[in-house]
């Protein structure tokens, strides 16, 4: 019996990393589905904010080079438009399209177009990844609230299913668009853990990660502010594309007015095979953001058997008490403080108590039989 078809469209896909987590959301979620069904995806062959097409990729006609199991195709970005979408869209003969965010114009604002004007017939499975949540529509909301009132008065969300990675996402999506089809499936990890490793660890010595795109949204200045008044030796590692320059400028004035005993180092980005290593070389994931769907860096972290130290604005809530980390509210910095400096202050026993554990929570969430049951059902 032949598999019924999934259409995964994208801005970004594998190798590409610079766009953040939906790239991995996409990686992730092809992986896991390809033995139930034949899975496509349409994307770009050239990385977020770059200008030069990946190497070692073929453009311009379906490929299964990744995988066996997954074809992929990649537009020419200089050349992408409408017509070449639609173009594929029809080739594949979908019985879902996925579709991932919310307001890219040709991956999912046109494919809505083609399915409100009939021309698409299989069924639309979008996915907000976190768009309509207020910390990410608070930016250019100018262009979101248009269309947003758009989606209502063409009444598109009654035409397609919405997928929501948790109940926070399920919530925004019925404020702005009430009366939606939301069906809910956790977002697919990074289903590969290494065996636990340890690292040395002195009293009064810390050696703490930043993993993310240098924007207000992931809220580096914070975590320097609360560095500021840690007395104990911290080296930061900051990775991340710089997409905000004049963010970027003010995060690197207030790196050189930090007192003598924190050092930073930004080492670029860093493609996602590369952060199993380097954050096995560090003791503490820090990433006070205001808000993520999910969050993969946070959870590679946990995968590494790191204890991360994040806000209140993720899915990964009431880590303290399974002793992986902390999620700490925003509007009480200092406490960000008192944390650093406890885990500058643990001997190796008690920071080897805390690296098992965040592995073994990371290890359970993998585990977990519902998550892949609650894709078949978000695609049945």
């Amino acid at each position: 019996m032949e598999k019924k078809r999934i259409l995964v469209l994208v801005d970004w896909f594998a190798p590409g990393y610079k766009a953040g987590g939906p790239i991995q959301s996409c990686v992730n979620f092809s992986f896991a589905m390809k033995n139930d069904y034949s899975i496509y995806v349409l994307t770009t062959d050239t990385d977020h904010g770059e200008t030069h097409p990946y190497t070692g990729i073929t453009s311009g006609r379906w490929t299964n080079d990744m995988d066996p199991d997954i074809r992929v195709f990649y537009l020419e970005k200089t050349a992408v438009s409408a017509k070449r979408i639609r173009e594929q869209i029809d080739a594949v003969h979908a019985d879902y399209v996925y579709l991932n965010h919310m307001w890219s114009p040709l991956f999912v604002l046109y494919p809505l177009w083609l399915k409100f004007s009939g021309r698409l017939k299989g069924e639309i499975v979008l996915c907000p990844r976190g768009a309509l949540y207020e910390s990410a529509l608070s930016v250019k909301r100018w262009k979101k609230k248009p269309i947003l009132s758009l989606f209502r008065w063409l009444r598109l969300d009654k035409r397609i299913l919405f997928h929501a990675t948790n109940e926070r996402e399920r919530s925004a999506i019925l404020q702005h668009l009430p009366g939606s089809r939301v069906l809910i499936a956790d977002n697919l990890p990074n289903m590969h853990q290494p065996p636990f490793k340890s690292l040395p660890k002195e009293r009064g010595n810390l050696r703490c990660i930043f993993i993310a795109r240098i924007v207000p949204i992931k809220n580096l200045q914070f975590l320097l502010g609360a560095l500021e008044k840690v007395k104990a030796e911290v080296k930061l590692s900051i990775i991340g594309p710089i997409e905000d320059q004049a963010y970027w400028k003010e995060c690197t004035q207030k790196i050189a007015q930090l007192p003598a005993n924190i050092k930073v180092d930004y080492l670029g980005p860093m493609r996602n095979d590369e952060l199993m290593a380097i954050l096995q070389h560090h003791h503490l994931f820090a990433l006070p953001t205001t808000g993520e769907n999910f969050g993969h860096s946070i959870f590679e972290a946990l995968l590494a058997g790191r204890p991360v130290l994040i806000s209140d604005q993720t899915p990964w809530l009431g880590l303290a008490g399974q002793k992986a980390g902390w999620d700490l509210p925003l509007a009480d910095p200092d406490a960000f403080t008192r944390v650093i400096e406890d885990v500058a202050q643990q001997d190796q026993e008690v920071f080897d108590y805390w690296a098992q554990s965040a592995w073994t929570y990371a290890h359970k969430f993998i585990k977990n039989p519902e998550l892949h049951g609650q894709y078949l059902k978000l695609f049945a």
